[in-house]
């Protein structure tokens, strides 16, 4: 299984544009052959004593992919060309971590 954490700093006051190209997104994603899950996650504050100060215009990405080859087919698909640029015209910068499950 492939994981991914994306985190967007999404332009002040866009989260809203942002958070309705993103939900047309992930319909179509979740079609993709080997997605086992596609999830855009705001920040909260919880009782957690270790979390780091919530930002109001920080998201995170959550995707699990079943193999190498479906994740490389997801970032040629259509969609990921037509609303990748939409997304990335709304924040500020993205980071990445992809992980194997151990």
């Amino acid at each position: 299984m492939i994981h991914l954490v994306c985190t967007f700093m999404v332009k002040e006051g866009k989260m809203d544009e942002y958070l309705a190209v993103a939900k047309k997104l992930r319909a179509q994603v979740l079609q993709e052959t080997g997605c086992v899950e596609y999830t855009f996650a705001l920040e909260y504050k919880s009782i957690l004593g270790h979390q780091e100060k919530v930002n109001k215009n920080r998201l995170t990405l959550i995707e699990k992919w079943e193999t190498k080859k479906d994740l490389l087919a997801h970032t040629q698909a259509p969609h990921m060309k037509e609303f990748g640029p939409k997304l990335n015209a709304l924040r500020e910068s993205v980071t990445s971590r992809v992980m194997v499950t151990a």
